[in-house]
Parts: C-alpha cells; structure tokens; sequence
C-alpha cells in the first residue's frame, strides 16, 4: 500500500467522565446486550486496556458520548486479545482506543475481516500507543515511535464540508495535540484538518479526520482527544457521534448541531431544600445521570415556600434542618401536599418543624426529638455504623433492592408513628429499628429515609437506587 505525507492528526472533542464502561473480556459478548437496549440501535465495542494512552479514563469518556446521543448500545472490552469472528458478530462498530493488537495475531485478522465484511472501525486517538499499527490501516507511522507535542490551541477546519459527517458543522476551537508522522494511503481522504494557531510553517496544519474504505466496510480516524479537557469540546462530540454511525452504517442521522442535552419529555419537576445543617458536596451527586429528573433547582426553606409551588414542582426534596417556617410558608407547603404532590425527607430533615404537629404527625409520620419530652429522653446519634438494611416487603421505593449493608450515621430514639408503612429495617442496636417509611398522608406521597450523612451513603448503589426511587414514586412517575 501507497503512502502520502504525513496524518498528524487532530479533532476536538467531548465527553463527561461520569459513568463506568463495562470491564468485558473478549469473548462471549455477540448475544449479550446492555441491560435495557433498544432494537434499532447501532451496536458498538470499543477495544481498549493497552498502550501508552490514558484508556482508563477517555474510554469511559468515549462511550458516554456515544450513549448519549440515544442512537448507540456500547460496550467495551479491556482485554480483546482472542477476538475472533463469532464474538465480533453481533457488533456494527468496533472502536479501538488501545486495543494492542499484535500485528499479525488472529485477533487483528478478525478485526481486518470485520471491516471488510460491511462493518466499520473507527481508530481513536487513544490507539496510538506505539510505533506498531495494524497494516491494514490507512495510516501508518513514518519512522520509528509516534511522537506527541504539548498540549497547543488548534482550529479544525472542514476539509470535505460535504462528506456525511461533517456536513453541516462549523469549524471550531480546541485546546489539544496530534501524532506527528503519520502516513495515510492514497486510498484515504481527509474531512477535517486541525491548524496550530500557535504554529508556523508547514507542519502546523494537519489531517484531523481520515476516512477510507476496505471491502465492503468503512474505516475513520479520529486524531484529537488527548486528554478529558479536550473530550469536553461539544465539537468532538458531534463529530465523534457522527463519524461512528458513518464508520458502522455508511450514512449520517445524527444532527450537525445537537440541542443542549435536556432531560428527558415528562422528567420529574422536582425542588431540593437544603440550609440550616451542613452536609458533603458529594450530597449532591445523588441527582446525577438521570434523564428522568429534571434539573433539580436548590433553596432554603426560608425562601422556597414564600410561593405557592404546587404548579412548578412534582415532589419536594428536604435535605435541610428547619426549626420553624412563618405562617405564609407553612401555609404553601401545606397546600403543596395537600394537592397531592409528594415530599421525600432525608436523613436530618427529621429534625425540621419540631413545633408544627400537622407536619410531623399527619405528614412524615416521625421526628427526631431534639430535646427530653417527659421521660422521654432526646434522640441520639452515632456516625460511622455498620448497618444491615433489609427491604420489607414489595413496594415500588425499594424495587431492585435487597439487603445490604453500609456504613452511615445512626439515628436512636425518634418518635416515629404507628401509622407509617415500613420501607426498611436495621438490626443495629444504636439504630431505631425502621430506616425507612411511607408517611401517613393520605392527600400526599410522602417516603422518609433516615440513611444519608455523607459520602458512604450518597456513593452506595443500593441507597442512591433508594433515593431515587423515592423521587420517582413520590412525584406519581412510579406507580
């Protein structure tokens, strides 16, 4: 195969970090489809788990890009040597952004018949480890190992503005680097070049996007997103979505400019109170990944309730320690549940409203005592216990949970109603025995958890699958 000068490549790039690839070896993976998939979906497998290239966090990157645009099922495998046609058959797409392919190995050979077959294979920045590409590649090194320069400001610029994946976009800026010395062949075709603003002569303009064709498949590569600074551009974002349905089907549906990601029609309006005690940052991670919430506003009760809420929100969520609310405020929140929306009350929302008896009597249906009451004594409280949560019964709050077992504060000694339907039970001795309820409203969904003081509680996938149960059913979405 010919060789033209050199690929150095570059492409802007996008990608939130949050969410884990599937860890997945090489075999067994044609008929097991991502829990929830969707017939019609482009299916894609992204090789990774060797190289120099920072995988471990761009390949989490890669496929949140692809899963978001709704039109990809991705999964990942970190130890793809032992690839072969069976377990390719039933992927569309396969992305390698560190596979390490032996040259010549069966694995690379099942990867070369793929393509030719009528797939795709899209090559990120991430592949180019090494000196050693697979030849059936496009691009190929010049001499010796890949170098990379520093992190420079480059503009991508659209070379073949008509080709399916770039049609439409506009060019843009990018804080990035590329591989020096690659040769594409003369087979292949640039769509988009990257230029080095900071750059002078020859070499500060290079290919950003190449495409080619083998057999009857097609292949793309991707130069750019070096690091996750760089997959934050929205510009990778298009062009890396949009060269992936091109690479596995040959045509291009996704939209040039994307709208800003919103969450999805009839997500849950919700209104989150916090103020008065102090908690962890990480509180708020619990809201994080859900389509199905809206973006959840944050305020204090102070100034919350001055308004009558019952048109705006589907549930109110109290992470707050309020001692007493003035009359206009009592008044919207008790209109607020009495119109049927729901309340979720968690951890030392408990302590709020001690002197309002319609709140927690009728309402949530417990509270913490913060002070004697006869002889009675005051509730107490004891951080780091270790505690064995078990679900009772069905109910859709603690659908998908069974027991488990972690590590949070305790709270002794509330009075909690009899009337209360019990969500959770504990065995741990500085725990009152319910953990968790649905509150004798009956005008108002109400749930109560008293789980919830920091980090080993908001990071649990048991509580934050409980906490957002409780938004879902409280709000009316899950029956």
């Amino acid at each position: 195969m010919e060789y033209r000068t050199s690929c150095r490549c570059v492409l802007a790039a996008y990608g939130l970090v949050v969410g884990l690839a599937a860890n997945l070896t090489g075999r067994a993976l044609a008929d097991s489809p991502l829990p929830n998939a969707q017939p019609g979906l482009v299916r894609v497998l992204i090789l990774s788990g060797e190289g120099g290239q920072a995988w471990r966090e761009t390949t989490p990157a890669l496929r949140r890009i692809l899963a978001e645009t709704g039109r990809f099922d991705v999964k990942v495998s970190e130890s793809p040597q032992g690839l072969n046609a069976q377990t390719l058959a039933g992927f569309d797409l396969l992305i390698d952004n560190g596979a390490g392919l032996t040259p010549g190995s069966d694995s690379e050979k099942a990867v070369a018949r793929f393509v030719e077959s009528g797939k795709g294979l899209l090559v990120a920045h991430g592949a180019l480890g090494g000196s050693a590409l697979p030849a059936f590649w496009p691009v190929q090194p010049g001499d010796g190992d890949i170098p990379l320069p520093p992190v420079r400001f480059l503009e991508v610029t659209l070379a073949q503005p008509d080709h399916p994946i770039v049609r439409g976009m506009a060019p843009f800026r990018t804080a990035d680097t590329f591989p020096r010395g690659l040769l594409s062949s003369r087979a292949s075709e640039t769509i988009a070049n990257a230029v080095d603003v900071q750059g002078t002569g020859d070499d500060r303009k290079s290919p950003a996007i190449v495409v080619s064709r083998r057999g009857q498949g097609r292949f793309v590569y991707f130069a750019l997103g070096h690091n996750l600074s760089a997959m934050h551009v929205p510009g990778f974002m298009t062009m890396f979505a949009r060269g992936a349905e091109w690479a596995a089907t040959g045509a291009v549906t996704l939209p040039a400019e994307p709208a800003p990601s919103r969450p999805a029609p009839g997500a849950v309006r919700g209104l989150l109170i916090t103020g008065g005690h102090d908690h962890e940052a990480s509180f708020y991670s619990l809201f994080e990944g859900y389509r199905d919430l809206d973006w959840l506003p944050v305020d204090a009760s102070t100034t919350a309730f001055r308004n009558d809420l019952r048109n705006k929100y589907d549930v109110v969520i109290m992470y707050d320690f309020t001692r007493d609310m003035d009359d206009l405020g009592k008044k919207n929140l008790r209109d607020f549940v009495e119109s049927g929306k729901g309340v979720v009350v968690l951890h030392h929302a408990l302590l709020n409203y001690q002197a309002w008896p319609w709140w927690y009597e009728e309402v949530v249906g417990g509270r913490y005592r913060l002070s004697p009451e006869g002889k009675t004594p005051s509730s107490s409280v004891k951080d780091h216990q270790q505690i064995s949560v078990t679900p009772q019964g069905e109910h859709p709050v603690t659908a998908g949970i069974e027991p488990f077992q972690i590590t949070d504060e305790a709270y002794k000694r509330m009075w909690i109603s009899d009337r209360v339907r019990p969500l959770l039970t504990t065995d741990n001795p500085a725990c009152d025995p319910l953990l968790a309820w649905i509150g004798p409203s009956d005008k108002s969904r109400v749930v109560v958890i008293q789980l919830g003081h920091g980090h080993t509680a908001f990071g649990h996938p048991s509580y934050r699958t409980l906490v957002h149960n409780a938004i879902l059913w409280a709000a009316g979405k899950n029956q």
